[in-house]
């Protein structure tokens, strides 16, 4: 994955990110407010070696009063010491004494600091003193010098712990605690991510192996069909805009090249297949192409619904070779230039209309009827109404619905096309709900894009955008 993957991925996870680690911080002040306070004594000793001997030590005297030292050092945290100090300040056992003493060294010195960390200050100080003193009254035995007069353990400094308590260290908890929440929130985007196929937006799209959108449309609002063909309904509206752009992307083609045929597809249902063809044909009517909207969706029509036509006569009806002229089937609409093909009464099976030799006559009559002809097909899977339909057309525009689409999907309808060798002229993707976005991070809309050709399955994915 590239570096803009993971800056894309933090990107669009950060609220999540954000809101665990601001959870994070919370429970890592209600965990050191929960802590009792610890406060830490320290006393500063030295093993006196001398025992008054005033010569200047050799070089491995030197070495034997260093091993002395550190063996005085650990007899000060063995049982029987802390046995006794335990007993001298009481509520406390020796192995809890052990896992609060420590021992350290200062520099490069003969001295040795002897800390103790408890809740009470008070405690503490009396703990370090009480190890000293039990260590002095046990050390004839411990070092076997019975006939000593003098202590060797000399107290430089004695036992003392600040007023202010050490722990609970609510920066490290705080900053710990966030750092575990950003890695569980960034776990569970990953998570998400990897077992969530649906495609979300532009960048999901692209991820998932279908390019750059030609078309990127956004939730469209209204409660009837006639209500969402936006381009007619509220022309000024940011959707209506980006069916336009649709339009002078096919400016922008060679003439000879320029499809006059075209399917508009999905692969499931409900992916806004038929809004997307019907607000494509009005959105070119708009410049004065002669353009006719068919609906060759045999099983659930809906075209005649956006605007309010009837269908009990149409596409069918031509399809099973009735002998009225065809432009007496195609409907007025209030938008100049375009005319409605609709189903009309399906009474035999779909497939056996669409994969009659009769479509393409049909289709050969619209083509010197019209500038454009825009087809709204039924879904790819699981029926093969559509597939048949497909040999006679210029080319295909998919459709893709934001959160509903997967991934899978995506790829079983670029098989199909390679498969059947029908080139795609791109992507619509429908349903995005907008959302402000980083401007480092910004990714370009959608431009112009070539249209996909009948090569490999991942080369025509890799082609439907820019």
């Amino acid at each position: 994955m590239e570096l803009k993957q993971y800056l894309l991925f933090v990107w669009r996870w950060a609220w999540l990110i954000i809101l665990f680690a601001v959870i994070g911080a919370g429970a890592g002040f209600v965990f050191s407010q929960r802590q009792s306070p610890q406060y830490v004594a320290s006393t500063m000793l030295m093993v006196n070696q001398n025992q008054g001997n005033t010569r200047p030590p050799t070089f491995d005297e030197l070495r034997g009063r260093e091993r002395y030292s550190l063996t005085v050092r650990q007899l000060l945290l063995v049982r029987p010491v802390l046995e006794r100090a335990a007993a001298t300040v009481g509520n406390i056992t020796a192995s809890q004494l052990l896992a609060r003493a420590s021992i350290v060294d200062v520099g490069k010195t003969e001295l040795f600091l002897l800390t103790i960390q408890d809740t009470d200050r008070q405690r503490a100080i009396a703990l370090a003193d009480a190890i000293v003193t039990s260590f002095q009254a046990l050390e004839r035995e411990l070092l076997d010098a019975e006939f000593a007069e003098h202590s060797i353990l000399i107290v430089v400094d004695p036992a003392y712990a600040e007023p202010q308590p050490v722990g609970p260290n609510y920066t490290r908890n705080i900053i710990l605690s966030m750092v575990i929440g950003i890695l569980i929130a960034i776990a569970i985007g990953f998570l998400y991510d990897y077992f969530n196929t649906r495609i979300n937006d532009e960048d999901d799209l692209d991820r998932r192996g279908g390019g750059r959108p030609l078309l990127t449309i956004g939730t469209i609002k209204g409660d009837t069909p006639a209500a969402q063909l936006i381009t007619l309904s509220n022309p000024a509206a940011l959707a209506a805009e980006s069916y336009r752009t649709f339009r002078l992307y096919l400016d922008t083609l060679d003439a000879a090249k320029r499809p006059q045929v075209m399917a508009v597809i999905s692969a499931a249902p409900g992916e806004g297949r038929s809004l997307t063809a019907a607000n494509l044909a009005v959105a070119l009517a708009q410049t004065g192409r002669r353009v006719v909207l068919v609906d060759a969706d045999l099983r659930q029509s809906t075209l005649h619904t956006f605007f309010n036509l009837p269908h009990q006569s149409g596409l069918t009806n031509l399809l099973r070779m009735t002998a009225r002229p065809l432009e007496s089937f195609l409907q007025v609409t209030p938008q100049p230039n375009l005319h409605v093909l609709t189903a009309g009464i399906v009474n035999r099976l779909p497939a056996q209309l669409l994969g009659s030799p009769q479509l393409e006559k049909v289709l050969a009559t619209l083509r010197q009827s019209a500038d454009v002809v825009i087809i709204d097909t039924a879904p790819l899977f699981p029926f093969a109404d559509t597939t048949l339909l497909l040999r006679a057309v210029d080319t295909t525009l998919l459709v893709v619905r934001a959160n509903r689409t997967n991934e899978e999907a995506l790829r079983r309808t670029f098989d199909l096309l390679h498969q059947t060798k029908v080139s795609c002229l791109g992507v619509v993707l429908n349903g995005v709900k907008r959302r402000w976005r980083w401007p480092a991070m910004k990714v370009r809309s959608a431009q112009p894009a070539a249209p996909i050709t009948p090569a490999q399955p991942g080369q025509i994915a890799g082609e439907a955008g820019d």
